[in-house]
């Protein structure tokens, strides 16, 4: 009678867990603001911002819940409307400059064991000048934590964890000295 109580209670904790949700947007960050009035970043127009492949992108799962990204977008498309966040809250957004962005999503991971849990989001971003490459290359970026054993609190902390690095990765590339100094030949 215990242990089918515990089985119970088990499978109504994971339903409760299992939804599908999509990714919060992110407002422009404070430090990224900062950093890009500090290194006088030029005007950067943004192009694509692509998957590597089919899989990668799609959606993020935890626990059987899923993220998506938002508006119907894929997380390609998201990074690349992080860029563009980030840089109208700086001015430095501009479809008319000759420098521009473009990125290829390769890395899109969540994870989480019922006590630690491990987020990682790679790109290759490329810098054109008037359409010529003038930099290309791939960037990283990682978050592990602690990890509540009870779905209703691991898997939203688990999101929040894995959508923060969008606007970490932007960061690291806008403050990139081989980007900014690539920005400025």
């Amino acid at each position: 009678m215990v242990a089918r109580r515990a089985i119970l209670v088990a499978l109504a904790c994971a339903a409760l867990g299992a939804c599908a949700s999509p990714a919060d947007e992110l407002p422009a960050s404070l430090e990224t603001l900062r950093a890009l009035r500090e290194r006088e970043v030029p005007p950067l127009a943004l192009g694509t911002f692509k998957p590597a492949n089919k899989s990668i992108g799609r959606s993020v799962t935890v626990r059987l819940s899923v993220m998506h990204a938002p508006k119907g977008s894929n997380y390609a498309e998201f990074l690349g409307q992080t860029f563009a966040t980030e840089l109208k809250a700086a001015g430095t957004l501009d479809p008319a400059s000759p420098l521009s962005i473009e990125g290829v999503l390769t890395e899109s991971r969540a994870s989480e064991d019922f006590a630690h849990g491990g987020a990682s989001l790679g790109a290759t971003i490329t810098l054109k000048r008037a359409g010529k490459v003038v930099l290309e290359k791939p960037y990283r970026v990682e978050t592990k934590w602690k990890s509540d054993f009870i779905g209703a609190i691991a898997i939203p902390d688990a999101f929040m964890q894995y959508n923060g690095l969008y606007a970490l990765l932007v960061r690291q590339v806008l403050t990139d000295p081989e980007f900014l100094a690539a920005t400025k030949q």
